[in-house]
Parts: structure tokens; sequence; C-alpha cells
């Protein structure tokens, strides 16, 4: 039987020679997921912080499992930037590639400015409240425009949840060689990988700094998720996932995945527990729990994907348009949070405001990749 992912230097290069040039639908639909999730994490944490929920909220994944879908999103983009540059770097170039990816992160600055901005100025607009514009972390730009804008320019500061778009543009800086690595040494490379975030859990790279969001994101952590996507977007593994993967391993990881509930759960309900599991499972340090927990869970949300595409194909089908504007839907999501959490305190920012506004908003940004196709 075929293995869903190629593990030695001959398999792997042989599949790479060997896959499919066209665009990975399957791909386009688990961005699109991880886009709505992470809207409905952004405006509910927003909700959270300049409302009257009592704790009520729609659930987050990370309350069933250890990841989130951050976790993903930086995965996915790891597996598109495999994917796009694992045959063109032969083609091209590593030159070429650098070239190319030094683009790539251009385009996510000006995401970054265009998004922020825009929230910014609607924020002046439609709330009036000095503290909940500081709980937003928005003031700054009104408090001192040309000083907020150094910050983010900088990446001093990452208001409205773009620390992972400043994490994106850091490993986007390691991105060409891993593809590098992979093609011809692919021990080597992840064995260089591995011992970095070793490094981090170890404590030499444990940065706690604020500086480009590492609070949230330590980029010396996260690259290991962001070249395991890389290493299974160059062998196109989505697809040998869907084709091969035997029920039995399937059933083995969901089994896993399941362990790692009645785990998260246990420390919920047990103080003792909490303390002495939370250093295992941090996210800033994408700790050894987290990690393993999300090489479980993704072949597991692969599988789910094509379940969605055979079952749903209308809904997978809005999904692939939403994913396959990843970047742009990301900073249109930023600008539509903001909107919603303006429309939360203008219903009375309750329970009933908040389920009527992430309703409509999860709506709005579904269709709105309709406007968003015409304007890119």
């Amino acid at each position: 039987m075929t293995s869903p992912i190629a593990l030695t230097q001959g398999d792997f290069l042989a599949r790479l020679a060997a896959r499919g040039t066209g665009r990975d639908r399957a791909i386009d639909i688990a961005r699109g997921i991880a886009l709505v999730a992470i809207l409905n994490t952004h405006f509910s944490l927003m909700a959270r912080d300049i409302g009257s929920l009592g704790g009520v909220r729609v659930p987050f994944l990370s309350d069933v499992q250890f990841p989130d879908f951050a976790d993903f999103f930086v995965f996915l983009s790891g597996y598109v930037y495999g994917l796009v540059y694992g045959g063109r770097i032969v083609r091209d170039g590593l030159a070429s590639v650098i070239r190319q990816t030094i683009r790539r992160m251009g385009q996510i600055m000006r995401a970054m400015i265009t998004a922020t901005a825009i929230a910014v100025a609607l924020s002046w607009i439609l709330i009036s409240d000095s503290g909940a514009l500081r709980r937003l972390d928005v003031w700054q730009f009104q408090a001192n425009g040309r000083l907020a804008l150094y910050d983010l320019l900088s990446f001093t500061s990452a208001p409205l949840f773009i620390n992972i778009l400043c994490l994106y543009v850091l490993l986007l800086i390691a991105a060409p060689f891993l593809v590098w690595g992979f093609r011809r040494h692919l021990a080597a490379t992840f064995g260089v990988s591995i011992v970095v975030w070793l490094l981090v859990q170890a404590g030499p790279l444990a940065i706690t700094s604020t500086w480009a969001g590492m609070h949230s994101f330590n980029p010396f952590a996260w690259q290991l998720l962001f070249a395991m996507g890389i290493f299974l977007g160059m062998q196109r593994g989505f697809d040998t996932i869907l084709a091969t993967l035997s029920r039995r391993a399937t059933l083995g990881l969901a089994l896993a995945c399941l362990g790692f509930f009645v785990v998260r759960m246990v420390m919920k309900l047990s103080p003792e527990a909490y303390a002495a599991l939370t250093p295992l499972s941090g996210k800033a340090e994408l700790a050894a729990v987290r990690i393993a927990n999300f090489i479980c869970l993704a072949p597991v949300f692969v599988l789910f994907v094509g379940w969605l595409e055979r079952a749903l194909p209308f809904l997978a089908g809005w999904l692939a348009r939403l994913g396959a504007l990843s970047l742009e839907m990301f900073a249109a999501g930023v600008v539509l949070s903001l909107v919603m959490a303006a429309g939360f305190l203008a219903l009375g920012g309750g329970v009933a405001a908040y389920l009527a506004v992430l309703s409509a908003g999860l709506a709005a940004y579904l269709f709105g990749v309709k406007l968003m196709e015409l304007l890119s």
C-alpha cells in the first residue's frame, strides 16, 4: 500500500517530479474554513473585551483540542508555498524564488497597512467610546498616529490580530531555503528545523518580546509547522492523504484526537493538571503537546475537507473561492471584525447582539468574496 506521505529522499523526489500542476481545490477549501474560523475567533475575542457576554461565545477549536485555526493558517500557508515553489525552484533557480518571495512579503506588508488604515478610520467614525477603542487596540492611532504607524511598520505593534501576518513575513525569510533544502537532503533540513524548535523548548530561543507578536507566535518555534506545510505541499500531500489513508490509520488518528480532547477537558476541570500541562502545550512556543495534537488532527481535517467537498459542494465552492484569495480575505476580515465590533456595541453588547452580529458577519464574509474577486 502506498504511504500517504513520502518519508525518504528518493520517494519524496519521485512524488515531487510526478505531482500534478493544477490548482489544489482541497487546499483552497481548507484555507476558507480556517479564514471563517479565524474571523469568528477575532470577533468573539473583541466582543468579550468590549461587551457583557458573561463568558458566552461560539466554541473555538482550541476549546476541544490544543491547536486552533492559527496553526492551520500557518501550516496551509507553508503548504501553498511548497506547492507553488517546489517545482519552480528547479525551473527558475533559487535566486528567482527568493525575488518572488520578497515580492510576496511586500504584498503582505501592503495588506497589513491597508487593512489597518481602513479599520482604524472606521473605528474613529463608528466608535466614540475611548475605552472600547483602547480594548480594541486602536486608540494609539488616535492618540499619536505617527508613532502608531511607525510601530506598525517596524512590527513593534500588531493591532487587530494582524500578528499572524507579521509571523508570516518572518517565516518567508526562511521559506526559499527550506524548499532548496528539502530537494537536496530531506532529513538534514528537517533536522535543522527540529533543532531550532528544540532550542525554543529548552530556553535559549524562548523569546517573550512583543515585537512582531512573538508573545503569541515565536517564529523560531512556528517555523517547524511552516516547514511541515512546505514539505507536504511540495509532494501535494493532500491528494495522497485523501486517496491512500487507510481506515485503520484514520481510526487511530481520530482516537488520538479524542485522547487530546480528554486531556484538554481534564485541564479545564483541574487547576493542578492545568498548571502541570500548560508548559507542555503553550501556543507561543508551539510546545510538544500542541504540535503532537496538530500532527494527529491535520490528516483528520484533510479527510473532513474531502467529505465536505462531496457532501456540500455549494458551501465547499464558496469556501474554495474564499481560500483562493486568502491574503485579501484575511485583510478584509480584519476590517470586517472591527465593523462587527461596532455593530455589537450599537446593539447593546449582550449575548443576543453577539449572535446576531456574528451570524450577519460570517454571511457577509462568505458572500463578500464575490466583491473581492472583482477587486483583485
